[in-house]
């Protein structure tokens, strides 16, 4: 099994101090540069990989369903009119409800949660091969949303207890950028080859893509329940000293904190879930990374950054009727290619120029000249709907990992911490519930001008949240370098105040 997790006893003040977690043991908290420099180079090459390995599957076994509906699920299993965009919201209402308590219950039990979810959802998702009715469908999605509930803020978490808050967004836009752009490139290309494969036993067509990634997944996940990683404190994967730096890391970090993993508290999981910053991030999640493109059939959403392709092969299908379904699911790969390459140079920027909200801005201007462009066109217009397509998918992309790590770069203590990345992913569907009926087949007459339209009117709001953030941010940090916080340092909790420290600087 992966490392024996830190086992918290939310009661017990001995545990924790036992634990090697207490401040106290590190009475110098000075750290050298070189040896910092060393173990990070570590951290990069140890943990980023096995986030993007956890992350590519998650994405995969995701937006497979585009796949299989592009190469026509919803008819052979008999999907009505709605049928298609109920399963969807069903999924996203799931993943919405659970995301917290899944984040949860990391921080309680431990990293292993976050293989054995991976061997979960590759279940769920080879089962998907065998539906044959509109309730097997709706069943596989409910359960889907729950297993996959674990993953983006559970990763998110387990970056934050290695990485400093300045060194966070990077990482966390390379895990989700490389493996959202890898996973959407090779599933298209997976699922072109699985379409030409004629059967795989008594499975053919979207059933062969459901399979192969359901038997991929599920054997990933069972190989990282040895190796997956546990507590800075405790992981076999550093050298003692190397564990004893990663400690002075997170106290250097974070003011004034006792301890590098609190026991969890009610006051703390409401501060994690109602805060300015969080708030925020959660709105600019929820429109930035929702995108909703026009379509002669449906609607097509997306959650967050990791959803952005579900529905991408059959908005090309509406652009390119007479394509085959292999040369539609190739049109996918530059897509997510030049978006992961957008965006990956905006999440390295945001370190380097100690800047998120720019970024954040960029992103949202992609969208609305992207949405522009499809509510200015018709039909008659593919090739530039299909450069919108790039421009939207690049916003997305960008937005997704720039927000969660603008958010996860301002929150301390750990619990809260924890909390950021399931509250602004988890709340984030409520955007991809609205957009199921957004877009409703009804409407197609219209053209699905009213749904384009509202989604432009969305995206422009992006613009003023980012910019309202960032001032609330920048005033805020005025205000402690005057003093006018300093009141807070005489309550007795000052160890978990963190993001509300006096000398707590924001990263906007």
């Amino acid at each position: 099994m992966s490392e024996k997790p830190f086992e918290e006893n939310p009661h017990s003040k001995a545990s924790l101090e036992s634990s090697g977690h207490e401040i106290g043991e590190l009475r110098d908290l000075t750290i050298d540069p070189i040896a910092e420099k060393k173990l990070r180079r570590k951290l990069d090459f140890l943990l980023l990989p096995l986030a993007t390995l956890c992350y590519t599957f998650f994405f995969l076994d995701r937006s497979n369903i585009g796949n299989a509906k592009s190469a026509g699920m919803d008819k052979d299993i008999g999907l009505h009119t709605f049928d298609f965009n109920i399963g969807t919201c069903l999924f996203y209402v799931v993943y919405l409800l659970t995301e917290i308590p899944c984040v949860l219950m990391v921080k309680r039990f431990g990293f292993w949660l976050l293989p054995l979810s991976i061997v979960c959802f590759g279940v769920v998702t080879l089962s998907s091969a065998f539906i044959h009715n509109r309730t097997g469908f709706y069943l596989t999605r409910i359960f889907l949303g729950f297993c996959e509930a674990f993953q983006l803020p559970g990763l998110s978490y387990f970056l934050s207890r290695y990485y400093r808050r300045s060194e966070l967004t990077s990482r966390i836009g390379t895990f989700m950028i490389v493996a959202g752009g890898s996973a959407g490139a090779f599933g298209g290309l997976l699922a072109a080859g699985l379409l030409a494969r004629g059967k795989i036993g008594s499975r053919e067509s979207w059933q062969n893509i459901f399979l192969v990634e359901g038997i991929i997944t599920t054997g990933i996940g069972l190989i990282l329940l040895f190796i997956f990683p546990t507590d800075p404190e405790r992981t076999t994967m550093l050298t003692e000293e190397e564990r004893e730096l990663a400690k002075r890391r997170i106290f250097v970090d974070q003011p004034d904190i006792k301890y590098t993993k609190e026991a969890m508290s009610k006051v703390l999981i409401k501060r994690g879930a109602f805060n300015v910053t969080t708030l925020c991030c959660t709105w600019l999640y929820i429109v930035g990374t929702a995108p909703i493109f026009k379509s002669k059939v449906f609607a097509a959403f997306n959650v967050s950054v990791q959803g952005l392709g579900i529905f991408l092969p059959s908005i090309l299908r509406v652009n390119y009727p007479e394509a085959s379904s292999i040369r539609i699911q190739i049109l996918v790969v530059p897509i997510y290619i030049t978006a992961s390459v957008v965006a990956l140079l905006g999440t390295i920027g945001c370190i380097k120029f100690k800047v998120h909200w720019v970024f954040c801005l960029t992103g949202a201007l992609l969208n609305i000249i992207g949405y522009s462009i499809w509510t200015a066109t018709d039909s008659s217009a593919a090739k530039v709907r299909y450069a919108a397509c790039f421009l939207n998918m690049s916003g997305g992309f960008l937005g997704g990992p720039v927000v969660l790590g603008w958010a996860a770069s301002n929150a301390s203590p750990d619990t809260i911490r924890a909390m950021v990345g399931a509250v602004v992913s988890g709340i984030g569907g409520i955007g991809s519930i609205a957009g199921v009926w957004a877009y409703v087949q009804t409407d197609a007459i219209t053209g699905y001008h009213k749904g384009n339209v509202f989604n432009l009117s969305m995206a422009a709001t992006l613009v003023v949240t980012c910019i309202g953030l960032f001032l609330w941010q920048l005033q805020e940090n005025r205000k402690r370098e005057r003093g006018e916080r300093d009141y807070r340092l005489q309550k007795e909790d000052v160890g978990t105040l963190g993001n509300l420290h006096p000398s707590f600087r924001f990263i906007y």
